[in-house]
């Protein structure tokens, strides 16, 4: 029991002790990245490697994310290049929302983006075992008590992400939402998904979560706000070579290929890595 109880204490002492970086946030989520890793001053920086043999195993909730509202077909769905980042925006019928686990409260979904490398042996921010996958997924959430992603980012519980892995495949998935890629090579462009509904969340990610690491971290883009309970789904998807052509046909700001858009690993620093392993399945709600 004592033991049970210095896991918990360990990781809510992480939460109590974060401080944001005192660095301007720019333009909403979709941010420049102007700013420089240097300015990010805290100690519970992210990415980082995770070890599956050190990490500690999660208890909170018996470790059960309960998603709301995943299921939904999105009414409209924009997909932004903006010169460092693929960025998929959403509209729902009823909020999308995320809580069990590791958080606490009702997170509610707001965006998700990619991170992806110019070959297929890197791309992923984190790193799993040693491995480096070919790309990464971060769909980004804000706590609804701060009522806005501005209002949370700054917050030491304001922000919840959940990564998910994608990794070279000779299959090609029916993954329609890649296409619209090539409607935004420029950097600063945006397009609307003429079927929004090719993009279903669920369908995507679907119901297993574990296993999953979860840790404090920040942001890995400017300005690193230290605000991010991260869920890191362990197992990745697949993606096949001609998919990912269409993310490294996008361009930067400079007309040059978009490419390697990861941040490096950051230190650990003795925070608590939990991972919650077992064969059971998430609830997907109404």
């Amino acid at each position: 029991m004592q033991h049970v109880l210095a896991i918990v204490l360990t990781f809510w002492l992480g939460f109590a002790g974060c401080e944001p970086p005192q660095v301007p946030f720019l333009n909403g989520f979709a941010q420049s990245r102007n700013a420089s890793a240097n300015n990010s001053t805290g100690g519970m920086q992210s990415p980082i490697e995770l070890t599956s043999l050190t990490a500690r195993p999660g208890i909170e909730n018996n470790g059960q994310l309960e998603f709301t509202g995943y299921q939904q077909d999105p009414t409209q769905v924009n997909v932004t290049n903006d010169g460092h980042l693929a960025i998929y925006s959403f509209n729902f019928p009823e909020p999308v929302v995320a809580r069990g686990g590791p958080l606490q409260g009702n997170y509610q979904f707001l965006s998700l983006h990619f991170h992806w490398g110019a070959q297929s042996d890197r791309g992923a921010e984190h790193v799993v075992d040693g491995r480096r996958h070919t790309m990464e997924m971060h769909l980004v959430f804000y706590n609804q008590i701060y009522g806005s992603f501005d209002n949370a980012k700054t917050q030491c519980n304001g922000l919840a992400v959940l990564g998910v892995f994608f990794q070279n495949s000779t299959t090609e998935p029916d993954y329609r939402w890649i296409p619209a890629l090539y409607e935004v090579q420029t950097a600063g462009t945006s397009y609307t998904l003429p079927d929004p509904t090719a993009f279903n969340i669920k369908g995507l990610i679907g119901a297993r979560r574990k296993p999953y690491f979860s840790y404090h971290g920040s942001l890995t883009t400017p300005p690193y706000y230290e605000s991010v309970t991260w869920l890191v789904m362990k197992k990745p998807l697949p993606v096949s070579e001609n998919q990912m052509s269409a993310f490294r046909s996008l361009k930067d700001e400079d007309g040059n290929p978009l490419v390697d858009n990861y941040r490096e690993l950051q230190p650990i620093n003795g925070r608590t890595i939990l991972l919650y392993s077992d064969s059971g399945f998430d609830r997907i709600m109404p």
